[in-house]
């Protein structure tokens, strides 16, 4: 269960972030996978180079970075999130295609590509595997959102065997059903405003608003997949954004703020209980990734271009997971 969004600020800062809730500790951290790093495809055993550089959020296992959301340098990002019920990979391998398992795909996008239309055009000659990382390592049911600079947006769905790429011109996306479902969902939601109602007259009754906000009356508050895209999506596209970065940055945080799970608020028919373990916000222009935790509201952020872009080796960053308060005498 997770939300994630883009943000454009007026001054031309592009944002892209996430939240990721669940029952279980996948011991994050923010790694740095560096152009000369060498990967090897998991499916295919072959060897694979990374183009662009790539900064982001994931877990490293036997040396492979398996990422749960990340930017490159040319400003492409990209997320991972669940999708149970609906995704179908493929069994086999195609001769022809470039056979990949669903834990490598963000990271043959971002380690090859600048731009969204590319990623388009190159997924046609994509396989997705249904084989696990590992035999430790359950398969993961995931759909992917990714983003560029230039404020292009799209949604890759593996289902019933067929691949589907939906352009996502609302920048949001959750969990299950399908993204185009979620988008036909929204329209019986067009009747929300931010703005206060004006007073009526019912039969002989004046009525005036009982209280400001209620132009929001029926906005879902739960945190099924389907409210939150709904929230995410409404709260995205009527909050003043500001100009700079951390206007940006800030904004992206507070709309995720209000998808996050506090433990003990969902508790699954197994007795699980979920937490937002992290929210994420990525300027693409700047090469930052900005991420706070569940038990620590500062923000830490990681520059990219602070690193050397040339080096071979994964740089690992400590999870910043302790709150860190400011004391003022």
């Amino acid at each position: 269960m997770c939300t994630a969004l883009t943000i454009a600020t007026s001054n031309g800062y592009h944002l892209f972030g996430r939240s990721l809730d669940s029952s279980h500790n996948f011991n994050l951290t923010v790694h740095f996978i560096p152009r000369n790093y060498i990967w090897k495809n998991v499916i295919t055993n072959k060897t694979n180079n990374i183009k662009y550089a790539i900064l982001g959020m994931g877990i490293i296992s036997d040396g492979h970075p398996l990422i749960a959301d990340g930017f490159n340098e040319k400003g492409l990002a990209c997320a991972a999130l669940n999708f149970p019920d609906y995704t179908s990979y493929n069994k086999d391998l195609i001769n022809g295609k470039i056979n990949i398992g669903p834990y490598d795909l963000i990271l043959w996008i971002l380690s090859n590509f600048e731009k969204v239309s590319e990623v388009k055009n190159a997924l046609k000659n994509i396989n997705i595997v249904n084989m696990p990382f590992s035999k430790s390592t359950p398969i993961p049911l995931i759909h992917w959102l990714v983003y560029d600079k230039d404020d292009n947006c799209i949604v890759i769905e593996k289902i019933k065997g067929k691949l589907k790429i939906y352009d996502n011109k609302i920048g949001v996306l959750t969990n299950s059903p399908t993204f185009d479902w979620q988008i036909t969902n929204l329209r019986q939601y067009i009747n929300l405003t931010s703005t206060q109602p004006e007073e009526v007259m019912w039969h002989n009754q004046q009525l005036t608003p009982l209280s400001n906000g209620i132009g929001l009356t029926g906005f879902p508050g739960d945190f099924s997949s389907v409210s939150r895209f709904i929230r995410a999506a409404y709260l995205k596209s009527h909050v003043d954004v500001g100009d700079d970065e951390v206007s940006g940055v800030t904004t992206l945080f507070k709309v995720l703020d209000n998808t996050a799970m506090i433990y003990g608020s969902v508790i699954t028919s197994k007795n699980l209980k979920f937490k937002t373990f992290y929210k994420s916000s990525m300027c693409l222009e700047k090469g930052i990734y900005y991420y706070n935790t569940y038990n620590n509201n500062q923000v830490t952020a990681i520059s990219m271009f602070n690193e050397d872009l040339d080096t071979a080796n994964i740089k690992v960053f400590p999870y910043r997971n302790t709150q860190s308060i400011y004391s003022e005498n």
